[in-house]
């Protein structure tokens, strides 16, 4: 069963926040609340589609990653969303998996793909795991597995950090 509702609350500042909450539950369990919270300057949607195109200090929050930059797009339903686009001077994500393991990562342009858990970072892109850090002109990161690759047409640079 799932239930979703939205909510649009107007802040005096003259930005947006958006909080939709999902819940995901099967018959005689718990449901579990994953809110989902979108702020910017502006938003927009035209009629017929079911993204935002959002700008101004735009973040999107949910329980385990948040997303920051100047201005996106969000595709698809937003408890529910396909394809999540920023870009920003830079535009970066901050993902914490359920191992408690945190990446994160800044670029000119990030496509995040939902659908298939994959992080896209472009244009002076730099990812930060652990005690590695990779910079190059293109980055992937592929969530489900915590593996990334690295470069088009420029040069990788990768640290290890020693402790």
């Amino acid at each position: 069963m799932q239930l979703s509702f939205l909510a649009i609350i107007l802040r005096v500042s003259c930005s947006i926040s958006i909080v939709s909450m999902s819940a995901y539950a099967a018959e005689g369990t718990e449901s579990i609340y994953d809110p989902i919270v979108i702020s910017a300057e502006r938003a927009s949607q035209s009629i017929g589609e079911q993204g935002f195109k959002l700008s101004g200090q735009l973040r999107i929050n949910t329980r385990m990653w948040v997303i920051r930059g100047d201005s996106g797009l969000v595709e698809g339903r937003i408890s529910d969303s396909d394809f999540v686009k920023v870009q920003g001077t830079p535009a970066d994500i901050k993902y914490r998996s359920d191992t408690k393991s945190t990446v994160s990562g800044t670029a000119a342009l990030l496509n995040y793909s939902t659908t298939n858990n994959v992080v896209k970072l472009s244009g002076s892109a730099k990812l930060l795991k652990g005690n590695q850090s990779v910079e190059s002109d293109m980055i992937e990161y592929f969530l489900d597995t915590g593996t990334w690759s690295a470069g088009s047409t420029s040069r990788v640079k990768m640290i290890k950090m020693i402790k």
